[in-house]
């Protein structure tokens, strides 16, 4: 230090301005600054940036620590090009994301109780929590990226199905359903009411789901409104088959272009015969009783809609074979005789006990969209918009494959591995994860919140569906509901009976 240096520190020390002489004429102690008077101040734009990334990290940690390696974890590196959610704003697309979420996982969730968990969340870490009010998570959700949930479903598929069967082939499984939403225009533009007089029906989403059976998983969805058969749907789900599959459906799928198609992708199908194929046992080559091989021609009336290039690209006949199966004489059973269509043409690939086996197999997927309607209470989206359903939809996707994640892992964890993971009560599961996911969130360490979540799994892996076979369970309802009145016009031309004894009568 020079000679001036030193006189301009005796007179700054004196005068009470130390840190500015030391900071701008000594090089000899730059730190000095910021051990006597502190920290320069951060600014607010700053200070939300570092809340953001707090919260974030917070939030990755937390799904981490309930679902396991299920989730991606670039999940926050994930980047739009559209420009949306660039902004520093409170509900980032990984806060809405894990909200959105939780809300999916506890049915009947409101927006009010995803806010009020979110609040939950800012104070936990010493912040200021946001508003009450919902417009800002709700425009956070219709923000949130349909790339982003496409890539996070792809991935959580990836990994429930590689640790059931790897990169083997898959037994998958097919079927339609509906599902309802709020009476809004612009749900009415998009899903138009099926039957009903204007204004005193839904709109309602008809859902072709595609199921892989040994996972459970969930992998695509193809949806539209009802006009659209579900046929046509179904080819939107094709690119998902693989070489070496073998795809279960109903007699609804069992057409001529949708079996060349499966040819043509090498995948392996067993069917219902559709009800206006007659069947001959007498024709074609003789395998068993009411079993044969035999040649379908193509069909002279070219579909509507289908171009001609695309219908002289179809082959000239198929090959496949029909085997008559008799059901068990049981209560409840409709059916005692059903012949089935598939592509195992020799009795060396599969026998007649076998392919029955195969088909019965198809109803577990009645089963997942019990899960998904019921448990899930995905039979009625609560969103009021198409592009809000879509997204809805897509977590709900999300949430059941993450919900059959956690079963799969509480079954390997388990003191006695051999439980088949079919077995795991999926509305157990979902009630655990709903009742435990908060203990999680709240432990104090990450070590504590992986010590709660192996506790889970061992919850998990006790609550198993007892096997039940023939069990009957009539679609019946002993509690009477309300005798309200029926809405069978629109409501600003509905008149209420005053008395309620009166409803049914006058109904």
């Amino acid at each position: 230090m020079n000679g001036t240096g030193l006189r301009r520190f005796r007179i700054d020390y004196l005068s009470g301005y130390v840190s500015v002489s030391m900071a701008r004429n000594s090089s000899f102690f730059p730190g000095w600054n910021r051990l006597l008077f502190g920290r320069p101040p951060i600014s607010s734009i700053e200070k939300c940036s570092r809340q953001r990334n707090e919260l974030d990290q917070l939030c990755l940690a937390q799904l981490t620590a309930l679902f396991g390696s299920f989730l991606p974890a670039r999940l926050l590196d994930f980047k739009t090009s559209s420009g949306l959610n660039s902004r520093r704003r409170v509900y980032t697309p990984m806060v809405t994301f894990w909200a959105f979420l939780g809300q999916v996982l506890a049915p009947g969730s409101s927006c009010r109780k995803a806010v009020s968990n979110v609040q939950v969340l800012f104070v936990a870490r010493q912040l200021d929590p946001p508003s009450c009010d919902t417009k800002s998570y709700c425009s956070a959700r219709r923000r949130l990226p349909v790339r982003l949930l496409l890539q996070v479903h792809a991935y959580v598929i990836g990994r429930l199905q590689a640790g059931v069967q790897g990169t083997g082939p898959r037994t998958l499984v097919v079927d339609g359903s509906t599902a309802s939403m709020p009476d809004t225009p612009e749900n009415q533009k998009k899903y138009p009411q099926h039957t009903q007089k204007p204004g005193c029906g839904f709109p309602i989403m008809k859902l072709v789901g595609l199921f892989c059976l040994e996972s459970g998983a969930w992998i695509a969805t193809a949806k539209c409104h009802m006009k659209i058969h579900e046929t046509r749907l179904f080819q939107r789900l094709f690119r998902h088959l693989r070489e070496g599959d073998t795809l279960l459906a109903d007699r609804a799928y069992c057409s001529y272009w949708n079996i060349a198609k499966l040819s043509a992708k090498g995948v392996d199908f067993v069917m219902r015969n559709h009800q206006r194929r007659i069947v001959d046992f007498r024709r074609g080559k003789r395998l068993g009783k009411r079993d044969h091989c035999i040649e379908w021609s193509k069909p002279k009336q070219r579909p509507s809609g289908m171009s001609k290039e695309e219908y002289d690209a179809y082959p000239d006949y198929l090959v496949v074979r029909e085997t008559q199966l008799k059901a068990p004489q049981r209560k409840g059973y409709r059916t005692g005789a059903i012949v089935i269509v598939s592509s195992f043409i020799t009795p060396e690939e599969k026998t007649i006990d076998e392919l029955g086996d195969y088909f019965l197999r198809r109803w577990k997927i009645e089963l997942y969209f019990g899960d998904i309607k019921t448990s899930q209470a995905m039979d009625v989206f609560r969103t009021k918009s198409p592009d809000l359903i879509c997204r809805e939809l897509l977590m709900h996707m999300i949430a059941y494959n993450l919900t059959r994640a956690v079963a799969q892992q509480s079954t390997a964890s388990s003191v006695t591995p051999t439980i088949d993971c079919e077995r795991v009560s999926f509305k157990g599961t979902a009630d655990r994860i709903a009742a435990w996911s908060w203990s999680i969130w709240a432990a104090p360490s990450v070590k504590k919140a992986r010590e709660l979540g192996d506790q889970l799994r061992a919850t998990i892996a006790e609550d198993l569906v007892p096997e039940r076979p023939g069990r009957r369970e009539p679609r019946a309802k002993k509690r009477r509901p309300k005798p309200y009145q029926l809405l069978n016009r629109p409501r600003h031309e509905m008149n209420e009976i005053p008395h309620r004894n009166n409803y049914r009568a006058s109904a």
